[in-house]
C-alpha cells in the first residue's frame, strides 16, 4: 500500500462504491418492465489493450453519463513537485498554475477592438473598446451576447467524464501503471497563469498577410516581409502551429518539450505557410524572386504554384518559411506560457481528448486525436479519430489538438489577457 497509485486506486473505488444500500430485489413482470426505458448512469468497460514489445497495457474505464456546466476557480494548482533530471528549465513542478478558472462571466471589454496594426483600441473610460462582432454565443439563449448581458454566466461544458486505470503486464506480472481523468468533450474558457506545464498544448496561429506589417523582423528580408509582402500578398492567409517547447534560453531552442515546459512556440522544422493562391502573375513573380534572392538559408523558403491563368502562367501558390532557434527572420516564435492567460478550448465547438493523467512511466493512452490529411499544411482540415497518445511519467495534461486559435498579434505581441472569471472582483485583480 506504499505505492501512491495503489492508494489512489483504493480511494477512488471506495469513493465510488461506498454509498451502496442493499435491499431485497423483486423481479418485475414483463408487462411492467416494458413500460420503462433508461440508461446506466455509470458504466465500466475495457478499452482495447496496447502491446509494445514484451509489455502489454490493459485498461479499465469507469464512465459517468453526465453533461456538466461549471464555473470553477482554484487559487493555486501544483501537481508533481520533485527533483528530476528531465527538468531542463528548473521549474521543479510538473504542472504549476495560479488563479485557475474553468468558465467565467460575460464582460464586453474582454472582446475588444483592434486597429489595422493589431493594437488594442481603448475607449474614453480607459477600458478596451468592445467589439460586438467578437461576442460569443449565449448558451442559454442560443444568440450572440449583447452589451447589456454583462455578468451573465459563461460555464465550461464537460461531456461524458470518465476515470481510467492502466495496468502493465510484463514477465507474467501485472501492476498499475497510471490513472487519468478524462472528458469525452470539452468547451469553454480555460483561464490561468501557467508557470510550467507537462503535457500537450497545440495552438493554431492564423491571420492574413497584412499582420506582417505589425512585426519588426531583422535584415533586408525582414524589411521585405514587413513593408513589401503585405502589399503583394493582400489578404492572403498565413498560418502555423505552436506547441510546448524549449524557450530561447534552453539547450535546444525551438525543440519540442512536453515535460515542465515554460514556453510555447513554433517548433523548428514546422512550416509557416502563406496561402497566396490568387495574387496575380506579376505579384507571384516578384514574390518568387524575393524568396530566391533574399530569404536567409535558415528559413528554408520554398514556393509552390497552385493556380494558373491564361497560357498556364502561374498566378499564385503556397509560400513556406521555417523557423530556426525560436526566430523567423528576427520575428520571435517562442513565447512564455504565462503570456496566454485565457484559452478558448474548442473555439466555440466541442474539443475532444482533454485529460489529466498520472503515470509511473511513459504510458500510451487511447484517446481522440485531431488528424489532418496533409501533414505539410499546418492548419489543414481534419477530423477527430481514435488514436494513441503517449503521456510522460508524472502528471500530464492533454489539451485537445486544434482547439485554440490565435492571430499573429496575439501570438507575438499582445498575448491573451485574462478574461472575467468572478462575478465580483473583490479587489483581487482577477478580472
Amino acid at each position: 500500500m506504499n505505492n501512491p497509485l495503489t492508494r489512489l486506486y483504493v480511494f477512488l473505488l471506495g469513493f465510488l462504491f461506498a454509498p451502496v444500500v442493499f435491499s431485497k430485489l423483486e423481479p418485475l413482470p414483463d408487462s411492467e418492465l416494458s413500460e420503462y426505458t433508461g440508461q446506466a448512469f455509470i458504466t465500466i468497460d475495457e478499452p482495447e489493450s496496447i502491446t509494445e514489445g514484451a509489455t502489454k497495457y490493459k485498461y479499465t474505464r469507469i464512465n459517468f453519463g453526465m453533461d456538466i456546466d461549471t464555473i470553477l476557480t482554484i487559487d493555486e494548482l501544483e501537481l508533481g513537485r520533485y527533483s528530476d533530471s528531465r527538468d531542463i528549465n528548473g521549474a521543479g513542478v510538473d504542472i504549476d498554475m495560479k488563479n485557475v478558472a474553468l468558465g467565467g462571466y460575460f464582460n464586453p471589454h474582454d472582446y475588444f477592438e483592434v486597429n489595422r496594426q493589431g493594437d488594442i483600441v481603448y475607449g474614453s473610460d480607459g477600458l478596451p473598446k468592445p467589439d460586438p462582432s467578437k461576442f460569443p454565443i449565449n448558451p442559454e439563449t442560443g444568440r450572440q451576447f449583447r452589451l447589456s448581458d454583462k455578468g451573465v454566466p459563461m460555464p465550461f461544458n464537460i461531456k461524458d467524464p470518465f476515470i481510467e486505470f492502466a495496468y502493465k503486464q510484463e514477465n507474467g506480472v501485472q501492476s498499475i501503471a497510471g490513472v487519468r481523468i478524462g472528458f469525452g468533450g470539452a468547451k469553454g474558457t480555460f483561464t490561468t497563469d501557467i508557470a510550467s506545464l507537462s503535457g500537450n498544448l497545440d495552438v493554431i496561429i492564423q491571420d492574413n498577410a497584412q499582420a506582417l506589417a505589425s512585426q519588426d523582423p531583422d535584415g533586408f528580408f525582414g524589411v521585405l516581409l514587413k513593408y513589401v509582402a503585405p502589399i503583394l500578398l493582400g489578404d492572403s492567409e498565413l498560418s502555423t502551429r505552436a506547441i510546448l517547447q524549449q524557450g530561447p534560453d534552453g539547450p535546444n531552442p525551438g525543440q519540442a518539450l512536453d515535460y515542465r515546459a515554460t514556453h510555447i512556440g513554433v517548433e523548428d522544422g514546422t512550416n509557416f505557410r502563406v496561402d497566396a493562391s490568387d495574387v496575380g502573375p506579376i505579384n507571384w513573380f516578384l514574390l518568387q524572386t524575393a524568396m530566391t534572392l533574399f530569404a536567409p538559408p535558415e528559413t528554408g523558403a520554398t514556393t509552390d504554384c497552385t493556380s494558373r491563368g491564361l497560357f498556364g502562367v502561374c498566378t499564385g501558390g503556397d509560400i513556406d518559411l521555417y523557423t530556426d532557434g525560436c526566430e523567423l527572420a528576427g520575428i520571435e516564435t517562442c513565447f512564455p506560457l504565462n503570456k496566454y492567460q485565457s484559452l478558448d478550448v474548442g473555439n466555440g465547438e466541442e474539443a475532444r481528448g482533454l485529460f489529466l493523467g498520472l503515470q509511473t512511466e511513459a504510458l500510451p493512452w487511447r484517446t481522440d486525436v485531431f488528424t489532418t490529411g496533409d501533414p505539410s499544411n499546418p492548419i489543414g482540415g481534419g477530423e477527430y479519430v481514435e488514436g494513441i497518445m503517449r503521456a510522460g511519467q508524472g502528471f500530464y495534461l492533454n489539451i485537445p489538438t486544434g482547439g485554440i486559435n490565435l492571430d499573429l498579434k496575439e501570438a507575438v505581441n499582445n498575448g491573451l489577457p485574462r478574461q472575467t472569471t468572478r462575478y465580483t472582483d473583490a479587489s483581487l485583480g482577477l478580472f
